[in-house]
């Protein structure tokens, strides 16, 4: 018997594209964070951290909002890359923005077996 819980419309596993910071220099050498490159997606679930959870990570010194759980670990994003959830496709989906998350910290490997990653992010409206 595999376990099927029951999803409200909108829940469920939704497209996520990773990107990462591509490292350039200017004119004079200096090293600096370039533009956002793809560099794949993958399928999700996000959720609301939890208060106990958020107050932890602020501790730490990284602030969290959200948990994403990823399905298998192919496309896997790393500390400070940046993930984003498009709206989704409907009437007016051409006038929302897309939702844009913070990596903080390596994903976990729950169980490691390579089934789930689980990432903690903050999510941003400045990631461009």
């Amino acid at each position: 018997m595999t376990f099927r819980p029951q999803l409200r419309p909108g829940q469920g596993f939704k497209p996520f594209t990773v990107y990462e910071r591509e490292g350039t220099k200017t004119v004079t050498g200096r090293p600096y964070t370039g533009n956002l490159v793809k560099k794949g997606t993958f399928y999700g679930m996000i959720s609301q951290a939890s208060p106990k959870e958020q107050e932890q990570w602020k501790q730490l010194g990284t602030p969290i909002t959200h948990t994403i759980v990823q399905r298998g670990t192919r496309n896997r994003a790393k500390g400070n890359d940046v993930l984003e959830l498009a709206p989704p496709t409907g009437c007016c989906s051409e006038e929302i923005e897309p939702r844009r998350f913070l990596v903080k910290g390596d994903p976990q490997d729950p169980g490691e077996l390579g089934h789930f990653l689980v990432y903690r992010v903050e999510e941003r409206k400045d990631l461009q």
